[in-house]
């Protein structure tokens, strides 16, 4: 996993969320939220700020990986 991947997976495991309720509600696969997780991809830019409102954390805290 990279820091992006880690932040993902504690965000979404805090909101004791599946991969596949977030991949439903970005409209994408839970194997793409998967491959985010594992850093095996990494999510359209379009996303970035869905996922950014979903977690209630910045853009920038998302790519950096962790909270400011």
């Amino acid at each position: 996993m990279n820091a992006f991947g880690n932040f993902l997976y504690s965000l979404r495991k805090e909101r004791r969320m599946t991969q596949q309720e977030l991949a439903d509600r970005l409209g994408v696969t839970n194997k793409a939220v998967s491959k985010w997780e594992t850093g095996e991809a990494f999510p359209e830019t379009a996303q970035l700020i869905p996922i950014a409102d979903t977690f209630g954390v910045t853009v920038d805290e998302l790519l950096r990986g962790g909270r400011n």
